[in-house]
Formats: structure tokens, C-alpha cells, sequence
């Protein structure tokens, strides 16, 4: 008899142990522009996401909501390429979860392994797109 181990719910894969430390960059990418609050903002993103790992996190929310307010203060027509980038990273993880929740695609994928390198995906899009409102 074959057991199936990727699709082992009870299993935190390594997988988003690593995409969660992408966040790593973006806390000190923060700091060292002197954003202190969107730094800490993603240190209790990477705490809560290395430790337990909500798909529908708080943190998440919060970090979403600040970005897009740091985002609409700081466009103007010299960086409106660059605000175009960070819409499009903003619309690709939006499409990657809302889009997948309801046609369980993607970050929802029913098989374990394809969900989570998806997810790892969206974590990658979302801290460069952060990066980018920070350098703005």
C-alpha cells in the first residue's frame, strides 16, 4: 500500500517556512527607509507566519490596507509606472487567492503540494510589490 504524503494536512511544509522568509527583506528594507511601523508591521507577519500559518490572516489584512494608504499618498505622475507594478503584484495574488478560493485553484488547489507552491508564489509577488511601495 502507496500513502499519498503530499497532501498530509497536518504537515507544515518547508515550502512556506521559506516564502514566509522572504518577509525577512521587506522588515529590513522598511527599516533601513526609516518606516519603522510597516517594519514592524511585517515582523509580526513573519512571527505569526513562520508560527502558525493562518490562510486568512489578520496580519495579512493589515499590511494590505497600510501598503495600498502608503501607496495612494506617494503616487504622482513621476513614479506612475512604478504604482502600475505594485497594482499589477496587488491583482496577481488577489487573482492567485480569491480567484483559487472559489474555483479551488491555486493557492486552494486541492492537492497539497500544488496549493502550497502557489502560495509561495503570492508571498513572493506580495514582498516585491511591498518593496517597491517602500522605495517609492
Amino acid at each position: 500500500m502507496q500513502i499519498d504524503i503530499s497532501n498530509n494536512t497536518n504537515d507544515k511544509s518547508s515550502i512556506l517556512l521559506l516564502s514566509s522568509l522572504f518577509f525577512i527583506s521587506n522588515i529590513l528594507t522598511a527599516y533601513y527607509c526609516k518606516q519603522y511601523f510597516y517594519s514592524f508591521l511585517f515582523l509580526i507577519l513573519t512571527i505569526t507566519s513562520l508560527i502558525v500559518h493562518y490562510e486568512d490572516n489578520y496580519y495579512t489584512n493589515v499590511i494590505v490596507l497600510y501598503g495600498g494608504h502608503i501607496l495612494c499618498n506617494k503616487m504622482n505622475t513621476s513614479n506612475l509606472f512604478y504604482c502600475f507594478i505594485i497594482v499589477i503584484t496587488f491583482m496577481l495574488c488577489v487573482y492567485l487567492y480569491i480567484y483559487g478560493f472559489f474555483f479551488k485553484k491555486y493557492c486552494f488547489c486541492d492537492k497539497k503540494s500544488i496549493s502550497q507552491k502557489y502560495h509561495f508564489i503570492m508571498h513572493i509577488i506580495g514582498s516585491f510589490g511591498h518593496h517597491l511601495i517602500i522605495y517609492l
